[in-house]
């Protein structure tokens, strides 16, 4: 899978069956392999980056294919500058139960995602500073790369993906809270939405994520397949963002 324009090869592609739970990433020569049973035969394989415009190809046709996909124009979003001194605030699960954790493993070196519905304050618009995460523990490795992707609440659940670009950090995989600093992103949201952690696969062995988590703090979601279908959990994974407004 390479670059339209430059003929790098695309790393971290999200490949895979929408809502089917079969896919895998791009590794980070841009090469994936996927195996499908003669039930796919009709479906069409979708390969979703944040920097490229989707590209859909006919599982049947899908063989041995060098994946050329095209950038997508750049749309900066708009920075409202004011002197107004800002408040800041924490929204999402900011603790954990120590007799719970959501668990799972990626199969076929999938990602790993989990998702959190955070309601922002009325008639503001937030950025979001920090992405923070807990780990019970970790992976077997000692780090991994990580995504954070934001999509729309659609009626509680999470919905299409809003892009501010490629938000990937490699981190140091220990037990406690795991940070991601958007400082150099423009993330501006003005209504509900969900925060989605993706864990990257090392392309050698299968990731085991334990996850903090607690019962009564909202709703969240997990799925272990590039573009596969979200599974409600019980409770909510305890992940929060930090936002200023």
């Amino acid at each position: 899978m390479i670059d339209s324009e430059t003929n790098n090869p695309v790393e971290f592609a999200n490949i895979g069956v929408i809502n089917k739970n079969k896919g895998t990433v791009s590794d980070p020569d841009g090469k994936f392999r996927i195996k499908f049973p003669q039930g796919f035969a009709g479906d069409s394989l979708t390969i979703s980056h944040v920097i490229y415009k989707t590209a859909k190809i006919p599982i049947k046709n899908s063989k041995n294919l060098v994946i050329t996909l095209q950038p997508n124009e750049n749309q900066l979003s708009e920075v409202v500058v004011t002197n107004k001194k800002k408040k800041k605030r924490k929204i999402g699960v900011k603790s954990y139960n120590p007799l719970l954790w959501v668990s799972t493993v990626s199969d076929e070196m999938d990602i790993i995602e989990s998702s959190k519905q955070i309601n922002i304050p009325n008639n503001k618009t937030v950025r979001v500073k920090d992405v923070n995460f807990y780990l019970r523990r970790g992976f077997g490795t000692d780090s991994a790369f990580v995504r954070i992707n934001f999509y729309k609440d659609l009626d509680g659940s999470p919905g299409e993906k809003i892009v501010f670009g490629n938000i990937i950090q490699r981190k140091q995989v220990e037990q406690g809270w795991v940070n991601i600093n958007l400082e150099k992103h423009a993330v501006y949201l003005d209504e509900d939405f969900f925060v989605g952690v993706e864990i990257i696969p090392d392309f050698k062995n299968p990731r085991e994520i334990y996850m903090g988590a607690i019962l009564t703090k909202g709703k969240g979601f997990m799925r272990t397949s590039s573009l596969g279908k979200w599974e409600k959990v019980n409770g909510a994974q305890s992940i929060n963002v930090e936002v200023e407004y």
